[in-house]
């Protein structure tokens, strides 16, 4: 994994044995105070927005990119990985495929093998995309919605 500001790796089999990889990051795997983060320069969320609503999240975001800390959110949630810039899939502890979300996301067929499904905007504009409706992916609800009714 190059160094990239925004990582998400979704597991198969979530378990933090994942972490060992990462050795130079502070690990968040509770509640935290959102002032809490500066303390670190790399930090890993364990499958803790699970139980944050998307406003929180976004906030979150926000707050480690404008203070450049650089993160690894680790989750089960595939409509998560549309948040960062870099996806690593990992099948049974090891990696799988690796690289820009979009790319990565482009592997259905490897995805959907093993048991995880396409967030669901970059599943509808696939399906529009075949239609003819729209020219590519999209990976927020908004930019598709403003191109589908410009």
């Amino acid at each position: 994994m190059e160094e990239v500001t925004s990582v998400t790796i979704v597991s198969t089999n979530i378990n933090k044995d994942i972490l060992n990889n990462y050795n130079s990051y502070h690990v968040i795997d509770k509640s935290f105070k959102i002032e809490e983060l500066l303390q670190y320069k790399k930090i890993i969320f364990f499958n803790v927005f699970n139980e944050l609503d998307d406003v929180k999240i976004k906030e979150i975001y926000k707050y480690l990119d404008d203070n450049h800390i650089l993160y690894i959110n680790v989750t089960n949630n595939m409509e998560e990985v549309l948040a960062t810039k870099y996806l690593i899939i990992y099948d049974k502890d090891k990696i799988l495929i690796e690289g820009p979300t979009l790319e990565v996301l482009k592997n259905e067929k490897l995805l959907k093998r093993i048991g995880l499904n396409l967030p669901f905007i970059v599943e509808l504009s696939l399906y529009l995309k075949d239609y003819n409706l729209i020219d590519k992916i999209y990976l927020n609800k908004e930019s598709l919605v403003g191109d589908l009714w410009k």
